[in-house]
């Protein structure tokens, strides 16, 4: 996502920022120490972000090794593995539905909004792809029956983008539109 100017830029981070929770602060300063103290512990708040702490129990309460697989993922951010500064995200993303683990794929992607808001767009971006592929290879849907069917529903990847931040809604969305193709495809 081009921004045509800086400013634009500088807003678009600042919103995700803020729709993710984040807090911002501006503060003046008598002297260049106490500006290095502040900035060093910005910095330390923002790594504790990324490492995933203080978030709250209803995610700590997933199995331990899901969620050391996220934090992982979300460490991994920008790595030069990856094509993409998300592809670690991704690619663990496309291995929890491989798993049929959507609570979790929602899960990692509500904690990878927390820890890199400037990135959860582009991931999100990427959810109705992987959707359609798990449809296809764990739900039983014929690819001209999802391709028929998100044509007579055009705004279905923006109904599943809006539920990925609520896992139970998360997991019932997808299994609705496995339901729905699947029901489309015995009518015709």
């Amino acid at each position: 996502m081009a921004d045509p100017t800086v400013v634009r830029r500088v807003k678009r981070q600042r919103d995700v920022r803020l729709a993710e929770g984040w807090q911002e602060v501006r503060v003046w300063v008598p002297t260049e120490q106490d500006a290095n103290d502040i900035r060093t512990l910005a910095a330390d708040r923002r790594a504790k972000a990324k490492a995933l702490a203080s978030l709250d129990e209803g995610i700590k309460s997933m199995p331990p090794e899901t969620l050391h697989r996220i934090a992982e993922a979300i460490a991994s951010q920008g790595s030069a593995a990856y094509t993409t500064p998300s592809g670690p995200v991704l690619d663990l993303l496309a291995k929890l539905a491989e798993e049929d683990d959507l609570a979790s794929f929602s899960r990692a992607f509500i904690l990878l909004a927390r820890a890199a808001p400037a990135n959860a767009a582009f991931v999100a971006g990427a959810v109705p792809a992987k959707i359609s592929n798990f449809l296809i290879k764990h739900r039983g849907v014929k690819a001209t029956a999802l391709s028929k069917w998100t044509e007579s529903n055009p705004d279905w990847a923006e109904d599943l983008k809006n539920a990925l931040r609520d896992p139970d809604l998360f997991v019932r969305v997808v299994e609705g539109f496995a339901s729905a193709i699947k029901q489309g495809a015995a009518t015709h």
